[in-house]
């Protein structure tokens, strides 16, 4: 594999003579079919035994927050080792290596003086699914927006995953898969089971309040995703984020006063809890939406937090077409009368997928079955219109939805998350809301996913 090499990542800590530089690189490894039959470039240990073995070191060379260059040569040649390493991959798609570094050079030249850079936290929000297609929507676009960070270069160790837990929604085979995700991604992971807890871990870094972790590591960026409910829409008094969202109806009693976080609770919100460069993004339908009484909670959240906040306004949040492809036609729509989803670019990859597997049952025809492999590799390398890229990622993301624990338990969902994000719900769904929006003169943009700004 030879050697690898990092780039400085933007986090880097310096405190009196100790300086922490973490870093992270992708490395692919090619797939090869020579003689018929498919070769891949190492099984997982060698795979292993290769990264470790390469003493892998940084490769930029700049002024990073105010730390000289010359440190950063000296970090150079330092021959950091691997600290962390992950494989992932099948015998279909060939095996990518994802690999972590962090060490730690001691200055001993007291002289170097330099202010002290504040850890910061990034939190992604699961709240719960309790009826649906999907029980899994809210934790698969959490691990997709952790994905997004992590190949942006935020530390894994840096990202806190809060997933909002209620048995009979969820079972206790998710509670270990969750936590089997959250090691192999190399994030923390805490279960919330009600509001104050979650209050507690935004104002205090823990479930009971206690403490100054808070003091010490400010939340730089806060995703959520999960319901949202609007007085204009769906009733009630204020908005309000549904982490609990139909529990009441399935399981009796009063849950959700418990669970979902309303508008009134943003008060209970500590302002120092954040980074003064903070952002929050709301994934939650009508968090943007003002209430009757012209209120709108992504307005008081970024005036509390005073960071960016981005929340639908005068819309419901659309987790369908999540895991759809849309690098062929990006053109998505929900036909009415028989519920059925549609998304032009999964059709067309359908229809390719189709030809070439009708090609390989052709070829299999004069061609000895065990060489299916290299038969299905070839018809789709020479198939005049071949499936884009994303297609082979989403059929690969569907593979590990289906895969099975030791107890035969599927786990239902891919550690990568979803290909995409949520996205404007259909105007035609969200008419009602529309028709007043569009009357208000305060509206101005009266739908879409709005930044608010601290007032």
């Amino acid at each position: 594999m030879g050697k690898t090499y990092f780039n400085i990542a933007d986090q880097l800590n310096f405190n009196g003579n100790d300086i922490k530089i973490k870093g992270k690189a992708t490395k692919p490894l090619e797939r090869r079919a020579p003689g018929g039959s498919i070769v891949f470039a190492g099984d997982p240990v060698q795979i292993y035994q290769s990264v470790t073995a390469s003493q892998p070191q940084m490769c930029s060379v700049e002024a990073v927050n105010g730390i000289p260059p010359e440190i950063c040569l000296g970090v150079m040649n330092s021959s950091p080792q691997a600290a962390g390493i992950r494989i992932v991959g099948n015998e279909k798609d060939g095996y990518a290596v994802k690999t972590s570094v962090s060490f730690q050079v001691s200055m001993r030249n007291t002289s170097i003086k330099l202010p002290r850079i504040p850890e910061r936290e990034y939190v992604v929000v699961s709240g719960l699914q309790v009826e649906g297609k999907h029980k899994y929507q809210f934790i698969e676009t959490a691990l997709h927006d952790i994905d997004v960070m992590i190949e942006e270069g935020v530390c894994p160790s840096d990202i806190t995953w809060l997933v909002f837990w209620f048995a009979g929604v969820y079972e206790d085979y998710d509670r270990t898969h969750f936590e089997e995700t959250a090691d192999t991604l190399g994030i923390k992971l805490i279960f919330i089971e009600d509001k104050k807890a979650f209050i507690n871990y935004i104002n205090y870094k823990n479930l009971t309040g206690e403490g100054n972790g808070r003091k010490e590591i400010k939340i730089k960026e806060f995703v959520v995703f999960g319901h949202g409910q609007n007085p204009r829409v769906t009733g009630g008094e204020e908005t309000q984020l549904s982490f609990g969202y139909y529990l009441d109806r399935k399981f009796g009693g009063d849950l959700e006063k418990n669970i979902n976080f309303v508008q009134s609770d943003i008060e209970e919100i500590q302002r120092e809890a954040f980074a003064v460069d903070n952002s929050t993004w709301f994934y939650t339908c009508n968090t943007g939406t003002a209430d009757g009484n012209g209120l709108r909670f992504a307005q008081l959240w970024a005036n509390k937090t005073r960071g960016n906040t981005y929340a639908f306004k005068n819309a419901r949040s659309n987790y369908t077409f999540m895991n759809s492809t849309k690098d062929e036609i990006n053109v998505e729509f929900t036909v009415p009368v028989i519920d059925k989803d549609v998304a032009i670019s999964d059709y067309i990859n359908g229809a390719r997928e189709v030809g070439i597997k009708w090609t390989v049952e052709v070829f299999l025809k004069f061609i000895d079955e065990e060489d299916r492999k290299a038969v299905e590799l070839i018809s789709e390398f020479m198939a005049p219109w071949p499936v884009s890229e994303e297609w082979k990622i989403k059929r690969k993301r569907k593979w590990d939805r289906e895969r099975v624990d030791s107890n035969g338990q599927v786990y239902g969902y891919s550690d990568q998350g979803s290909l995409h994000y949520p996205t404007l719900n259909f105007a035609w769904d969200d008419r009602d809301i529309i028709k007043e929006a569009f009357f208000d003169k305060n509206e101005g943009n009266f739908r879409g996913f709005e930044l608010f700004v601290p007032e």
